[in-house]
């Protein structure tokens, strides 16, 4: 399994172009937040997944049920500055708002699409709101963190261009863990006008949430505490930053996994289509 040591010195060109689009002194900033916030995940006692295809060796991993699996997916595709950083933010915010003692911070998997099986119908929505609204902010607060802790100013990307989210009363149903029944929720591949406007409106509320007194500096300090203690168990020497940052991607090959993150050879991805895959950002930069 590859470390942020290797993903930050082996990477190869990305769909964004960070390399190009960003100046030295950006990338430099970026590549300082990236060890920052993996010091952060280990402190916590997770394991950050840094392959490109991390999100299928999680899935894998989290699908055998073991509750003392620590891996975290934190890439997906090749770019550095933005989407392995706004991952890495947005995993951060998850600790920070979930159970670090647990698995996945304390969220089983398959969840929030159920509920326990004695939940009624009628207080499904209710069940649900913690974990949809701590979704949202880490989904929402990862530009706010990104740009408070390290004055990052350019985009932010994800996994997705949206929280992930139960929204009860559509017609999607998901494999839950035992004891739970799963719960019929709008989706985005057959409802996306309805979730994405729900989720919208969710992720604005938890903006608001960060300007609320305190909140804000509060999960900062929480990030940091946990990075000072990773930054201790660091496994080796993390690379210079400027050197880093002074270092052009490599180019894709035919024959390489696909920069997008599918798992798939280039040549028969995103190659193929003769485009790269394309995430919105967090931000509008």
């Amino acid at each position: 399994m590859l470390t942020v040591f290797d993903a930050v010195t082996t990477h190869r060109d990305c769909p964004c172009d960070c390399f190009r689009s960003l100046t030295l002194a950006e990338r430099v900033a970026g590549v300082r937040a990236v060890h920052h916030l993996d010091d952060a995940l280990r402190g916590w006692g997770y394991t950050p997944i840094y392959d490109v295809h991390g999100d299928l060796l999680f899935r894998q991993a989290q699908q055998k049920g073991d509750p003392s699996y620590r891996g975290v997916a934190v890439r997906f595709g090749e770019c550095i500055y933005r989407r392995l950083l706004g991952s890495l933010v947005h995993e951060c915010l998850h600790a920070v708002f979930g159970d670090v003692t647990k698995a996945n911070y304390g969220i089983l998997f398959g969840l929030p699409y159920g509920v326990p099986a004695d939940v009624p119908p009628s207080e499904e929505e209710a069940f649900l709101e913690p974990f949809n609204f701590g979704e949202a902010r880490a989904w929402a607060g990862v530009w706010l963190v990104g740009k408070k802790m390290f004055d990052i100013d350019w985009s932010l990307r994800t996994a997705r261009d949206i929280g992930t989210y139960c929204f009860v009363g559509g017609n999607a149903l998901v494999a839950v863990p035992a004891g739970y029944r799963a719960v019929a929720h709008v989706d985005r591949t057959h409802h996306p006008e309805r979730y994405y406007a729900k989720g919208r409106r969710l992720e604005e509320r938890a903006r608001g949430w960060f300007a609320e007194g305190d909140n804000l500096a509060t999960v900062i300090a929480r990030i940091d505490a946990a990075a000072a203690i990773g930054n201790k168990k660091r496994p080796r020497k993390y690379p210079d930053a400027e050197t880093v940052a002074k270092t052009a991607p490599r180019k894709i090959e035919r024959n390489d996994p696909c920069v997008c993150g599918s798992a798939n050879k280039y040549k028969d991805c995103c190659g193929a289509r003769g485009t790269l895959e394309h995430f919105l950002p967090v931000n509008s930069r």
